[in-house]
């Protein structure tokens, strides 16, 4: 396996299209919008290809053997934690599914994907009082504490502010939930959303949901959305505000200790 020059990035947005399952992700690192990794089988055979996302998403696509799957099997274990980030491999693929069912210290999930289908969902909400709507600045960025931040799939702060987009709610000036692109590609955007543990249950998160649509609608692009299987409240809200289930793939990843 051979990790491609970031120059040459470009030269991997075709076989994205392979992907039916969150293709924004590799995308998002072909079309040079996010970090990540490139992988290919060798200098001279670049058929199989390996997308490693910042989030630690993971998309094997093209052509691949036994030989790739045992290099990817040895970054999902990484024994000698040599991975700079995790290493979760997503794949809608029957084969490469089966091949790491038969592994050792591997657990295999499922990932939903959603895409916005419902043109004429009400895309207005009603602010609480005392609560102000804000996109995502320096200041706000740095405030925000959750397990599901633009610190979770953007490199750094700068990357983010000068590509991404985000929206929060502030509750009497404290920062209730956010929303923001998780992945960016030419033609999609995946909306990231969180709520403060203090403020759940109050439709904030459809709100700020929401904002995310009716920019990326504004840039032309497709808003699109995805949970793990047993996140029952994620694909219920992503219902709500007008996104239908397109598809699913296997998750595969380290088993915790």
């Amino acid at each position: 396996m051979v990790k491609v020059d970031f120059q040459s990035y470009s030269d991997y947005i075709y076989i994205c299209k392979d992907c039916k399952c969150g293709k924004v992700y590799p995308l998002s690192i072909a079309e040079e919008y996010q970090y990540g990794d490139i992988f290919v089988k060798s200098r001279t055979e670049c058929n199989t290809v390996l997308f490693w996302h910042y989030s630690g998403f993971a998309f094997l696509l093209g052509e691949y053997d036994e030989g790739f799957l045992k290099a990817v099997y040895d970054m999902v274990l990484d024994k000698d934690k040599m991975n700079p980030r995790r290493f979760i491999l997503l794949s809608d693929e029957r084969y490469i599914e089966n091949y790491f069912r038969n592994k050792e210290n591997v657990d295999i999930e499922c990932r939903y994907f959603f895409e916005y289908k419902n043109q004429n969902c009400n895309l207005n909400c009603d602010l609480p009082h005392n609560c102000e709507l804000k996109a995502i600045d320096g200041r706000l960025l740095s405030e925000i504490q959750g397990r599901i931040t633009p610190y979770f799939s953007w490199n750094n702060s700068e990357e983010f502010l000068a590509k991404g987009k985000g929206y929060c709610i502030l509750s009497d000036g404290n920062i209730a939930a956010w929303a923001f692109s998780a992945a960016i590609s030419d033609d999609e955007i995946d909306i990231g959303v969180e709520t403060n543990e203090r403020y759940q249950h109050r439709g904030f998160a459809a709100i700020v949901s929401k904002a995310m649509i009716q920019y990326i609608l504004e840039k032309n692009k497709i808003p699109v959305w995805a949970c793990q299987y047993k996140n029952a409240a994620s694909a219920k809200l992503a219902r709500k505000i007008g996104f239908d289930k397109i598809g699913e793939c296997a998750v595969i990843k380290r088993k915790e200790a």
